[in-house]
Parts: C-alpha cells; structure tokens; sequence
C-alpha cells in the first residue's frame, strides 16, 4: 500500500512538473507577439478593432465542433459529462448572458455584427480556417483519451490567454460591459473538471498527454501569431500545424 501511494504520488508530482513546464514555456512565447503587447495595441485605429472582433469570433465560435466530435466518439461517460457541462455553461444556463451574448456585446462595441459575420463569413481567413480543420484532423488520427487530453489542454490555456486577453481588450478604450467576456473566462474553471480523468491518462500512459498538449500549445501559439500578423500587417496567412 505505502508503495503504491508513493508510486501515485510520484506521478502526480511529474506531471504538476508537467504542466507547470509547459505553461511557463507557452507563457514565454506568446509574450513576444505583438498582440499581447499593450503599448502597441492601445494605439489600434477603429478598423484593427473591428478586424480583431471579426476574426477571433471564427477562432473562438467554432470550438464547439472539437467538443461535438470529443463527446459524440467518446468511449468514457465521463467524457460526454464533461463536455455537457461544458456547453450548459456556454449557455449561460442559471445566469442571464451566454458566453455568445457576452461577446455580442464586444463586437458590437467594435463594430462587428457577429449575426451577419455567421452568415457571411468575410472574416474568416484562411488562417482561422486552417487553425478550426487542424483541430479536428488531429482529433480523426488520434484516439479517445488522446482527444481527451487535447481538450483538456486547450481548457487549460483558457485562464493563461484569457487573462492576456484582458489586459489586451482593456486598452481597446470601449465601454467596461464590452469587457465582460474576456472578464468571465479569466476566471473559468473548465481544465479543473478534466483533472481527475487526465491524471488517470497520465498514469497509464503519459506520453498521450505530453502528445496532446504539445499540440494543443504549440497549434494555440501559432495562430495568436498569424492572428496578430493579420491585424497588425494586415496579411492574411496560413501556417498550420502538423498533425
């Protein structure tokens, strides 16, 4: 008993090491991208705004495919619970704003009618498209727990970006209720529901989670930078990421 505690242990302190790695590692990088430097973004025109709000709608909106794909080829229940009460908080349900309402009101403030950006699509650059089909190709070639633990990792980057994002959107000089979404997913708490299943995929077999969060991070740095290039130099690009 004492030594299998021990063995637990021990692979719960390898992979706090784990992660802890990966976040400072991930935190280094995207602060060298101009998107996240504030002296720069505060002095955005009314067209960047809009350009950003329109674009990062399509990077963010269609998660919802990833969890679709996740939960309906999940083996685990747990899995397809996790991903419910995932989206019922999306919804906002018990509250009165969804996450899509919330970011509503910062388009708006941008100049950006995401009704009309759904139906059009004029934003949604080769790159956001290259970033949202990555996603899934990686999750066709990959099985159950390794989709899992992608997911797991792109929740994790939530509160490191959203924070970020933050600090970004408050220089943007909008009204402090366009704020709201950025505000709210700062403090999420999404990656803590996966915790206990990850840790279970990462002591049978860890290199599904090195696999799936090295992914996730590095396809994640990849398109803020395409997305700050496409602002700031106004390009349009495409760099994805290998499977």
């Amino acid at each position: 008993m004492i030594a299998k505690e021990m063995s637990t242990n021990q692979h719960i302190t390898d992979f706090h090491s784990f992660l802890s790695q990966v976040d400072n590692s991930y935190h280094e990088r995207i602060a060298k991208i101009d998107l996240f430097d504030t002296n720069k973004t505060k002095n955005w025109n009314a067209g960047q705004k809009k350009k950003f709000a329109a674009v990062f709608y399509h990077l963010r909106g269609y998660f919802i495919e990833f969890m679709w794909y996740l939960a309906n080829f999940a083996e685990d229940e747990r899995i397809k619970k996790i991903v419910i009460d995932n989206i019922t908080e999306e919804l906002g349900m018990g509250t009165k704003f969804s996450h899509e309402a919330l970011y509503e009101r910062f388009a708006k403030a941008c100049g950006v009618d995401i009704h009309e950006e759904i139906l059009s699509k004029t934003h949604y650059l080769p790159f956001a498209k290259e970033f949202n089909h990555t996603h899934i190709r990686w999750l066709k070639e990959h099985d159950p727990l390794s989709r899992f633990a992608a997911f797991a990792a792109y929740e994790r980057l939530d509160n490191i970006d959203y924070r970020n994002l933050f600090d970004f959107v408050r220089t943007l000089d909008l009204p402090s209720k366009a704020h709201a979404f950025f505000r709210v997913h700062v403090f999420v708490e999404h990656f803590e529901s996966t915790f206990d299943l990850l840790m279970e995929i990462w002591r049978e077999c860890p290199e599904k989670v090195i696999n799936a969060f090295q992914f996730i991070y590095s396809h994640q740095y990849n398109m803020w930078q395409n997305l700050s290039d496409a602002i700031f130099k106004d390009v349009k690009i495409a760099s994805p990421v290998a499977p």
